[in-house]
């Protein structure tokens, strides 16, 4: 499975401009920070991509080698999550994308399931509670990349 995912994100996000990889350590540490375990697609994503930005879309990620008032390349995850917590985001959710005006996309995510495939969610003043709109992170970005 880990192999099939890799390689369908890789065809997708291969020309964009990726960040690089993550180490698990370092995944593991943002799972801690948020209190939530991301998905195996979303991790396997962070692990091979980091971020990543094509296309005019930009999903969010890690950079560990970023420095102490650097300006990021990259929105991160932990951050930008963090930043809309408590009230501001659905429930369990990361933020992993936005598309520049209203509309937020964020990951369901699970406390303590780590097999769970949370569906994505758009977030937005049209959407009272959000509105899921794809199944999962690996059909978000195999959408949003190769319409």
């Amino acid at each position: 499975m880990t192999d099939d995912i890799a390689s369908r994100l890789g065809a997708v996000l291969g020309a964009c401009f990726n960040r690089g990889t993550v180490s698990e350590e370092v995944i593991a540490e943002a799972e801690a920070k948020l209190g939530l375990l991301f998905p195996p697609s979303y991790r396997i994503f962070l692990s091979h991509f980091g971020a990543s930005f094509g296309d005019g879309i930009e999903v969010y990620g890690l950079d560990p080698s970023l420095k102490p008032g650097e300006m990021p390349q990259w929105s991160d995850v932990v951050e930008s999550t963090l930043l809309l917590r408590p009230d501001s985001l659905p429930k369990n959710s990361i933020e992993i994308s936005h598309d520049g005006a209203e509309f937020g996309y964020f990951l369901r995510c699970s406390k303590t399931d780590p097999g769970f495939e949370g569906p994505v969610i758009e977030w937005g003043p049209a959407h009272d509670g959000g509105k899921v709109v794809f199944a999962s992170f690996l059909e978000s970005v195999e959408a949003r990349f190769c319409s």
